[in-house]
């Protein structure tokens, strides 16, 4: 069944309050700006030919529960709202839609009950904010930035009309807009030809109700892990009396936000059924056999009869490394941010980036696997890709193991759920020797926020509205927070390269945590046993703080490692000097082996902090080992950072680690300087 135009289960989602602007419990009329212009609702008002219905629908719709005004009312009134509005047609072809399917006891648009008219007016509306413009159509990517007032992601897509030969602009794939750009007082309006309406099924039940998904559909459900792929919100964070409310940290001085909802979400990479035909896989005894013919690199516990819910089955296994419990829509697979060639626009004549990005994501199961997708603008995203890299611009220059492609849409089928997102792909998805061998032999990058899944969940990553604070029980992967801790994540405002700004961070954010702060957090899985570094990326200055380090795999009771990490001290303290001062790459290969002696590296040339000069190239930006030693796959570690000193102001950084096996840098050939 093809899902455009058919809503699931509508009643899953109860809208609540979604920002800091839509909680007010009334319109202060004293507090508004007085404008020359027209306001979006007056645009509306002159136009009832078009809008009549969508008008109906805004004086229906509140902000929140709490909220006497409506959304009439906000509309009328100061701020930057993107407004996507349906026409008088559009509201009604979508209403004839549920009422056909017995969704309504009624077509008219003045009997649609709160629920209905909330999930079409929050759909159509994305509020900035009081920090960020509207979109036009020119600031549009892939995904707007900001989530709609529904929170859920809003795509952009293109395509040439095959009769005027002009670009069309679709939102979430299937909302055509008709006009654009009407710029207004408090945003712009984008007129669409058709509601937006996003699936409100989860994820599992979005993939058994599309066609060409159903062995896929068979796996999740036989396996069980369809029935584990069904949570959503925390309503006990909802209920928090801190959730979406401000905070100034606790000297005052830095203002932010608690996130309005926790959420729990997941990504699921999906063979069509024609994908497992073409590899002769039409039933669970030939999967099985495909497992056992490709050599998947599954331990001797491995089970191959007929009890799919056993976690050490390999059916089981199989279906687990092809999800990951964290809602990752399509710009945020990879993070293009501020890598070289990035935030110096330093890119190809075609306007594509010079150097691939990556992310590394845990996949669910006890097993704890991890998969690596590639961002290459020349052939889209991989899973397990492996190359060689050039040390000089670190260009692609032999693809080894070429991976498997994602595809951002299923033909005309739906991928977008309630929890999370579905992507088809390009080949057979398994846990093979040359991944934990090869493809992950290698020096393991991790930015802070992709170990967090309810950052991304909640759509704070790289959100520039606001920093933002968090409880100390909002990160599954963060067991232990002691409440002194201020756990305040710092997207770079300035822009999303880090050029400009000079932010001395890793994919332009940071966490900056304060107070007398101790937490836990769970580290990523390593690939295979074997001695690795841990190295934690450090942005040194006087504001710093000094912490102890614990690691083990009991939380609550983690030894400690090496003497404090004091954030205080710079290259300064080491004898620093650039890499153009050493001059020739003998005298610079020994200033690293001298950095090393101390447990210390510069930072990486892969991202810039700055015009014209990478992160190696800056004093404070160096990276710390932390740990060497013997670690196991499927053992999880965990980290622990506990102040030393009593100043409740100095600060931690916290914006990447690295794990490295010691093949990496202790090799045949010499780590590269990227």
């Amino acid at each position: 069944m093809k899902l455009k135009n058919i809503i699931l289960a509508i009643s899953v989602l109860a809208v609540t309050c979604v920002s800091t602007n839509s909680c007010k419990e009334n319109i202060d009329d004293s507090d508004l700006y007085t404008f020359t212009g027209q306001m979006m609702i007056e645009h509306f008002i002159q136009r009832p030919d078009s809008f009549s219905n969508y008008l109906h629908l805004l004086k229906q719709v509140h902000p929140s529960k709490r909220s006497e005004s409506t959304m009439y009312e906000l509309l009328g009134a100061r701020g930057h709202y993107t407004c996507f509005a349906p026409t008088n047609e559009a509201v009604q072809h979508y209403l004839d839609s549920l009422y056909a399917i017995g969704e309504l006891n009624s077509a008219l648009v003045n009997e649609v009950p709160d629920s209905i008219a909330n999930f079409i007016v929050f759909n159509s509306l994305i509020d900035s904010g009081d920090k960020q413009d509207a979109y036009a159509t020119t600031d549009f990517s892939d995904i707007l930035p900001n989530n709609n007032m529904n929170d859920r992601t809003m795509s952009v897509d293109y395509s040439n009309d095959a009769v005027s030969g002009m670009s069309n602009i679709y939102i979430n794939k299937y909302s055509k807009i008709i006009e654009k750009d009407i710029k207004v007082e408090n945003g712009y309006i984008h007129v669409v030809d058709q509601v937006i309406s996003p699936s409100n099924a989860t994820v599992s039940d979005l993939i058994g109700a599309t066609d060409n998904l159903k062995f896929f559909s068979e796996l999740l459900d036989v396996t069980g892990w369809g029935k584990k792929l069904l949570d959503f919100e925390d309503l006990d964070y909802r209920d928090n009396e801190k959730a979406g409310t401000k905070y100034m940290g606790a000297d005052g001085n830095w203002e932010g936000l608690y996130p309005e909802h926790r959420y729990t979400k997941f990504t699921i990479f999906v063979e069509t059924d024609s994908t497992f035909e073409a590899n002769g896989i039409t039933n669970l005894e030939s999967l099985k056999q495909y497992i056992i013919n490709h050599g998947a690199a599954y331990d001797a516990n491995t089970s191959y009869d007929d009890d799919y819910t056993n976690e050490n089955n390999a059916v089981n296994q199989f279906v687990a490394y092809h999800l990951v419990k964290v809602g990752l829509p399509w710009n945020r697979l990879v993070t293009w941010s501020n890598e070289w060639g990035y935030s110096n626009k330093n890119l190809n004549e075609n306007g594509s980036h010079k150097i691939n990005v990556w992310e590394y994501w845990e996949t669910m199961g006890k097993h704890r696997r991890s998969l690596k997708i590639t961002g290459t603008k020349r052939e889209g995203l991989r899973i397990n890709r492996k190359s060689t890299y050039s040390e000089k611009s670190y260009a692609e220059l032999e693809v080894l193991i070429p991976g498997i492609e994602i595809h951002r849409f299923n033909d005309n089928y739906e991928n977008t759920a309630l929890n999370g997102y579905y992507y088809p792909i390009s080949d057979i998805l398994l846990w093979t020797p040359e991944v934990p061998n090869q493809v992950l032999n290698e020096r393991m990058r991790y930015d802070i926020c992709s170990l967090l899944p309810e950052l991304i969940n909640a759509g704070k990553r790289l959100n520039r509205e606001n920093s933002w604070y968090f409880t100390p029980d909002f990160f599954e992967n963060i067991p232990s927070m002691d409440d002194k801790t201020d756990f305040e994540y710092l997207p770079n405002t300035n822009g999303s390269g880090g050029g400009s700004a000079g932010w001395l961070d890793f994919q332009s954010d940071e966490f900056n945590i304060r107070g007398t702060y101790d937490f836990v957090i769970k580290l990523p899985p390593v690939p295979s046993n074997g001695t690795y570094e841990i190295r934690y990326g450090i942005n040194a200055n006087g504001n710093r703080g000094m912490a102890q380090i614990y690691l083990g795999t009991n939380p609550n009771n983690l030894p400690a490692v090496g003497i404090p990490l004091d954030l205080r001290i710079g290259g300064s303290s080491y004898g620093w000097k650039n890499d153009a001062s050493l001059g020739s790459a003998e005298a610079i290969d020994e200033f690293d082996k001298q950095l090393r002696n101390n447990n210390m590296m510069k930072g990486p040339k892969y991202f810039f902090p700055g015009e014209g000069e990478e992160a190696r190239g800056f004093t404070n930006c160096l990276r710390r080992i932390i740990y060497t030693g013997t670690l196991y796959a499927g053992t999880t570690y965990y980290l622990r950072f506990k102040s030393v000193l009593d100043n409740s102001n100095s600060e931690f950084f916290f914006d990447y680690l690295e794990i490295v096996p010691k093949s990496v840098y202790n090799g045949t050939t010499a780590e590269d300087k990227w």
